[in-house]
């Protein structure tokens, strides 16, 4: 298993960023397009009752939230309750995700015990 969380929260943090500003560059090193859409995969699941693309149109309307900058901090609060991470579809006895359309990308959700 790999720990993707911060890799998939930063770059879906920069895709939101370029949504309200097309001349936005990104500036993450790391971005990957994948690992932004695995973070706005996992917050679906984890915090929405929306499944199989019937979200509304955007980010923010889909989060219940007023714009992106608040999406970005809900990314944040995310990254801080929850961790994501890369597996083979063998590695894990837990509830797991696949990416529809990328072949052999699994993913788990797992919700950090916080004292």
């Amino acid at each position: 298993m790999i720990n993707i969380t911060d890799i998939a929260c930063e770059s879906y943090k920069e895709d939101l960023r370029s949504y309200d500003n097309p001349e936005y560059v990104i500036r993450y090193p790391k971005y990957d397009w994948r690992m932004s859409y695995i973070a706005y995969d996992a917050m679906l699941k984890t915090l929405t009752k929306y499944r199989n693309l019937n979200q509304p149109d955007t980010d923010y309307e889909t989060f219940d939230k007023k714009n992106n900058i608040e999406v970005i901090s809900l990314v944040n609060e995310f990254n801080k309750k929850y961790s994501i991470y890369l597996i083979s579809d063998e590695q894990y006895g837990g509830k797991i995700f696949h990416i529809k359309g990328l072949a052999r990308i699994y993913y788990a959700i797992i919700k950090l015990n916080l004292c």
